[in-house]
């Protein structure tokens, strides 16, 4: 959610850059997923903020469904522990949505499988490398925008 709000869709806009979403998922879940996603989470967020809606950023995201976990064994993404995906913090915010409204959805696919935040330059190098310790573990803002640099 972080990289949708608006000041830094104007940032990654002027910076032309790009946004490449790789999911475990397979592609008919992953075509399913992204509707959901949209219509439960980033459309309440604009509403609730009174921001004003834009979607060029995200109509420009691309998906791509990789349940062989090719791309994941290569940038070294092995599975969390229970503890660390269901930990504090994950029940907190589940728990959070709920109070909202917002529909939880139970995991269909390897909730284990570790995630990660990468940045990848024009020039193909990696700049930005962020492997989470749980779920809910995102590189700040702030390191994504450096990275871009």
């Amino acid at each position: 959610m972080q990289l949708y709000q608006p000041s830094v869709l104007n940032k990654l806009t002027s910076l032309e850059a790009r946004l490449l979403v790789i999911s475990f998922a397979t592609l008919p879940r992953l075509q399913a997923w992204v509707p959901f996603f949209r219509a439960n989470f980033i459309e309440p967020f604009y509403q609730e903020r009174g921001l004003k809606r834009t979607t060029a950023l995200f109509d420009q995201t691309h998906f791509v469904a990789n349940p062989s976990l090719a791309v994941y064994r290569a940038y070294g993404l092995g599975r969390n522990s229970h503890l660390k995906v269901y930990g504090p913090d994950i029940l907190w915010q589940y728990a959070q949505w709920a109070l909202e409204g917002k529909p939880l959805k139970k995991p269909t696919e390897d909730p284990l499988q570790r995630g990660g935040n990468f940045v990848v330059g024009r020039d193909s190098r990696l700049t930005l490398s962020h492997l989470g310790r749980d779920q809910s573990d995102r590189p700040k803002i702030s390191e994504i925008l450096a990275g871009l640099h």
